[in-house]
């Protein structure tokens, strides 16, 4: 009996971490402010994208991104930002990992989302 509890405790804590990752939830802090102010910045001026309209020309007030919608494309969102900064935007895209890239994700994630 003690190693069927073993081994279910080990399966519920391996299923808990699964599901956690799944839905985006994280074990880490929050980014760091000056990432998420960087990427506010980013968001919200053509300038430091190289774009000819910002992303808050187009999301803002009920056109807000949706944190539903964040959550649901999960390692998909750099590529989703990717095709607006070149469709919308009128610009090129950035490289997933690069440092502006990670501050347009804390950005969304943690403040812009509703």
């Amino acid at each position: 009996m003690q190693k069927f509890n073993r081994f279910f405790f080990m399966i519920f804590n391996v299923g808990l971490v699964v599901f956690a990752l799944s839905t985006g939830l994280s074990f880490g802090e929050d980014p760091n402010p000056e990432l998420v102010a960087k990427g506010r910045e980013l968001f919200n001026a053509k300038e430091g994208l190289g774009v000819k309209f910002a992303c808050i020309m187009c999301h803002k007030g009920a056109k807000a991104v949706k944190k539903a919608k964040v959550e649901a494309l999960g390692d998909q969102l750099p590529s989703v930002i990717n095709k607006y900064i070149v469709t919308k935007g009128k610009g090129k895209e950035i490289a997933p990992g690069s440092p502006e890239m990670q501050a347009l994700i804390a950005y969304i994630k943690l403040e812009h989302s509703k």
